[in-house]
């Protein structure tokens, strides 16, 4: 197994010991005597997650946090404190520490929050990076800055939201701080639908002569579905015939998950059929629910502008719903591929995705 990077920073050499005790079955414990030693080590190693004495010699805790952060925003750092230094802890909280216990701790509690900080500090490294490859592909300095600025105070609401959850006792605070962790994660989504619409409108690379099979396509959403929490059935024939598709795998795969998140199906899962014809495959998304949000549509094709509303639309916090299909629309566009919407028999909007199937020389 394993193990997971943390450092013990205490200047009681028992309190050290009993930690890397008690800590050394999942974590590889580095550990340091005083904060200035501490400040040493996170110079040589990444330490995802610390554990800090907040009263020391020298350098105290609240003094170590504070450079700690200058080196890592992103370092989960647990305080351990006495109950009568409470003060100082919250201090350190402001200050951005992650968590803290009052010592002496229960050490199958510190395992547990020490576990959920290493698991934090990775989810946040990942959104950052994602949104970094993201921004170098733009190419545009001030967009990028914007973006940068706004991801970094967003993690933080995120993180210290957990916190409060954790933490509190008062269930309607506990539901508030809920309420905040899932708003800010919700921003995040649609933070990362604004990149990919204003990436799609970009103008594409010209892709080589590609085809896929729709096996590949059929299992690539099936295995999507715990992901997406989204409920949607495959019918018709073409799911299951073994034909070549025209096109890019990856734009395909955009197109559909975006239609699908898109949708918010209230009496029947989502249906997308596929059927064979003239040489296409004909995708129809049936039941998508988009009336609840934009209202019944004069023209439906407008569902694909992103600042398409109604009167009529819910209001609720839709993650991206309008870019998802304005994205959709975009990629389509570039991909080659036909993407419209229409009224059905009871007036609801249904959308077709139409794909070339790809010719015998392709499928050479």
């Amino acid at each position: 197994m394993l193990l997971k990077n943390v450092l013990v920073v205490d200047d009681e050499p028992l309190m050290r010991e009993a930690l890397d005790l008690s800590l050394r079955s999942e974590f590889k414990v580095v550990k340091a005597s005083s904060g200035a030693e501490a400040l040493e080590l996170s110079e040589l190693h990444d330490f995802p997650v610390v554990v800090l004495d907040l009263r020391m010699e020298g350098l105290d805790g609240i003094a170590t946090l504070k450079k700690l952060r200058q080196k890592n925003a992103h370092q989960k750092i647990i305080i351990l404190t006495a109950h009568q230094s409470m003060d100082s802890a919250i201090k350190a909280i402001n200050l951005g520490a992650h968590g803290y216990m009052t010592k002496p701790c229960d050490f199958n509690e510190l395992k547990s929050l020490l576990s959920k900080a290493h698991d934090r500090y990775y989810e946040e490294q990942m959104r950052t990076e994602e949104l970094r490859t993201r921004l170098m592909e733009m190419h545009d300095d001030l967009f990028s800055l914007l973006c940068h600025e706004f991801n970094t105070p967003l993690n933080g609401i995120i993180g210290f939201s957990s916190i409060l959850r954790e933490e509190l006792e008062d269930e309607e605070n506990k539901r508030m701080a809920s309420f905040i962790e899932d708003s800010a994660e919700n921003l995040h989504s649609v933070f990362v639908e604004i990149l990919d619409h204003v990436q799609s409108k970009l103008p594409a690379q010209p892709e080589p002569k590609s085809s896929f099979a729709m096996g590949d396509l059929t299992n690539y959403l099936e295995s999507k579905r715990e992901d997406w929490k989204r409920e949607f059935e495959l019918v018709g024939k073409a799911w299951l015939e073994e034909l070549l598709v025209r096109g890019s795998f990856h734009s395909m795969t955009a197109i559909i998950s975006k239609l699908i998140l898109a949708s918010c199906p209230v009496t029947a899962p989502l249906q997308i059929s596929a059927q064979s014809c003239d040489k296409q495959i004909v995708f129809n998304f049936t039941n998508l629910d988009l009336e609840s949000r934009f209202g019944f549509l004069d023209d439906p094709n407008t569902v694909f502008s992103p600042y398409s509303t109604s009167k009529f639309a819910r209001r609720s916090f839709d993650s991206g719903v309008g870019l998802h299909l304005a994205t959709s629309k975009n990629l389509a566009e570039t991909a080659g591929m036909e993407l419209l919407a229409k009224k059905n028999e009871s007036g609801l909007i249904d959308i077709d995705l139409k794909v070339d199937i790809a010719s015998e020389a392709a499928q050479d």
